[in-house]
């Protein structure tokens, strides 16, 4: 481990936080999940705390990345051009209540 000066370490050419940077939290969880975590690190040759941390931060930034676009998949093409005649309101099918949706939609 050596210093960066800014409170900063590096451990294995990872940037790490000094304790004061850090919270401490305890989870409890069930043991047959514990035992399966505990040998994915054996597996993966990496402690637990590592599995944790790198699960939190994929859920982190997958949330974030959710909020900023809610839709996660790729429209097709076909959805692609309805779109772009909707934008340009071609072909757009009016309808005047519920029971008529139902009937242009065959349901």
């Amino acid at each position: 481990m050596t210093s960066l000066g800014n409170n900063q370490l590096i451990k294995n050419g990872k940037n790490m936080n000094t304790k004061n940077d850090l919270s401490r939290i305890t989870v409890d969880i069930p043991k047959v999940d514990h035992k399966r975590l505990k040998a994915m690190a054996a597996n993966l040759g990496i402690s637990m705390r590592e599995i944790i941390l790198e699960s939190i931060k994929e859920r982190l930034a997958t949330q974030s990345a959710e909020a900023e676009c809610p839709y996660s998949h790729i429209p097709n093409d076909q959805t692609i051009k309805a779109i772009k005649r909707s934008k340009n309101k071609k072909n757009l099918v009016r309808i005047k209540d519920m029971d008529e949706l139902r009937k242009k939609l065959n349901l």
